[in-house]
């Protein structure tokens, strides 16, 4: 009867210890860790330390402690070759210790247990998502997404779903995908194509996506990943670009054309206006306007205001012609546009190849001018003509200067005129000579005259004021002189004789 119950109780006891084992291989662990542990020494892994905190060498054990986050889950002595679990999250094996085999009994003074660890093997999803760009979309047509999920853990996941959330963007793609399983260290990459939307005002778009799945022990693990993604609006500022002709001749409709070459000399200015919608959407009624820059007139009944619509990318230029009144450099002026989108009034200004214009021709100052604007009748004055080019192209002038007939004037040295003078602009030249005046009144001296021609071939004359030199009799002068002096020379005497005569009868009436 004894013998019955102790096979029972044997066979009760097989059944149960392998019904443990069968449990234990259910359990799917991580590649093992190996480490040797001497006295307090202690392997850290995923939140567990194991600990070695004492060793019998006698009986060649050592007393195993198993922390989990900083508190003691587990303790167990343990000799070669036998395990310790904890809550099948963790499991160590000594396989070797100090005084288990007799290779090591000669490590009392420092004794060491060398152990494998194994975890519980779980699956590790990374997700993150990229995109072909980091700064803002414009005008492109679509946006490359990809979303990479990885399995970094130590087993598969099976059962694996991912849906990708555009954030309200378009796309062709199937957002949602399943595999049936991730095994470990793989991953997957899905690329995503969004459709830019029109917009009105810039806009962030928030891309997320969440990948959830199964591990062996049927728990699941969740992950999640999100992007910002900016998109400028649809239109932008329209484009204005203005050209205009750098330098024009101020007489090219009316210089003497002898030469071919003068043909292509400009005068009037070109002006070209291209207005461009770069944005994605029409822009209508956009009202245009330019103006003329200073000492400029319109050459023709062109008009400088232009009412236009553009459809996306669509240009349109406007063309008019000037021509100066002077000579000149002044700057130009910017073209305007105006218009109204979604009840937002908007402008925009010209950018221009150039600054300024420059209205060119040659342009000869003359100067006349004496020595002495007062003169006794017989006297020398000595006269003087200045030419200057105050215009900006290059001029020959012939110069030539009168005297005066009827009045007795003769020419005593120098010269009265000068020709082919070579004149750039800026340069100055002079001549002078000297007369003898014999009559007397205010001589009128006639104005100086130049012929030029600059170097487009275009003539013109010009001319200096006239000149007048006061021209005094000397005798009269010296009669007038001499009666001055007179008259200073008696003013001290008569003081005198009045005083003296005032004493006197002064003295006769005490």
């Amino acid at each position: 009867m004894k013998d019955n119950f102790f096979i029972t109780a044997l066979v009760l006891f097989i059944a149960v210890m392998s019904m443990g084992h069968a449990v234990a291989e259910d359990v799917e662990w991580a590649q093992a860790n190996e480490y040797t542990l001497y006295l307090h020494d202690q392997f850290v892994k995923a939140g567990f330390a194991v600990e070695a905190c004492s060793f019998n060498i006698d009986h060649g054990l050592v007393l195993i402690k198993i922390y989990r986050n900083g508190s003691v889950v587990t303790t167990d002595s343990m000799t070669g070759n036998e395990s310790i679990d904890y809550n099948d999250e963790i499991n160590v094996t000594v396989v070797n210790v100090t005084g288990y085999e007799v290779a090591w009994c000669d490590e009392e003074h420092d004794p060491r247990a060398d152990i494998e660890v194994r975890l519980r093997a779980r699956p590790e999803l990374q997700l993150s998502i990229s995109t072909n760009e980091e700064a803002p979309y414009s005008e492109d047509n679509e946006i490359h997404a990809e979303v990479l999920l990885k399995n970094t853990g130590t087993c598969k996941i099976e059962d694996v779903n991912l849906d990708i959330n555009t954030g309200g963007m378009r796309t062709i793609n199937n957002r949602v995908r399943n595999f049936d399983e991730i095994a470990r260290y793989r991953s997957e990459t899905i690329d995503v194509y969004l459709k830019i939307p029109y917009l009105m005002e810039k806009r962030s778009f928030e891309i997320t996506a969440t990948a959830s799945g199964k591990s062996w022990d049927n728990e699941k693990h969740t992950i999640s990943a999100s992007k910002s993604i900016t998109v400028l609006p649809c239109w932008k500022m329209l484009e204005i670009e203005k050209r205009v002709t750098e330098s024009v001749y101020l007489h090219g409709d009316r210089f003497n054309n002898y030469n071919d070459s003068n043909s292509s000399v400009a005068s009037c200015a070109t002006v070209n206006l291209t207005v461009f919608n770069p944005g994605l959407i029409d822009i209508n009624c956009i009202e245009l306007m330019d103006c003329l820059p200073e000492n400029f007139t319109l050459e023709d009944d062109s008009s400088l205001e232009w009412t236009l619509n553009l459809t996306p990318n669509e240009k349109r230029q406007f063309s008019y012609s000037m021509k100066p009144l002077s000579i000149v450099a002044c700057k130009i002026p910017v073209a305007a546009a105006n218009w109204s989108l979604c009840g937002k009034n908007y402008s925009s200004t010209s950018i221009s190849n150039r600054s300024q214009i420059t209205a060119r021709a040659a342009q000869i100052n003359l100067t006349k001018t004496v020595n002495q604007t007062e003169i006794s009748c017989g006297g020398v004055v000595e006269i003087t003509v200045h030419i200057r080019n105050t215009g900006s192209l290059q001029a020959t002038v012939d110069v030539s200067d009168t005297i005066p007939e009827n009045e007795n004037v003769t020419l005593l040295d120098g010269i009265t005129g000068l020709k082919e003078v070579v004149l750039d602009e800026g340069d100055t030249q002079r001549f002078s000579y000297r007369v003898r005046i014999n009559s007397t009144g205010i001589i009128a001296l006639p104005p100086a005259k130049a012929t030029f021609t600059d170097l487009y071939g275009y003539q013109d004359t010009t001319a200096s004021d006239i000149t007048t030199v006061n021209v005094v009799d000397a005798a009269r002068n010296l009669g007038n002189a001499s009666s001055t002096a007179a008259n200073e020379t008696m003013t001290p005497i008569s003081k005198t004789v009045s005083t003296f005569i005032s004493r006197i009868f002064s003295f006769a009436f005490e």
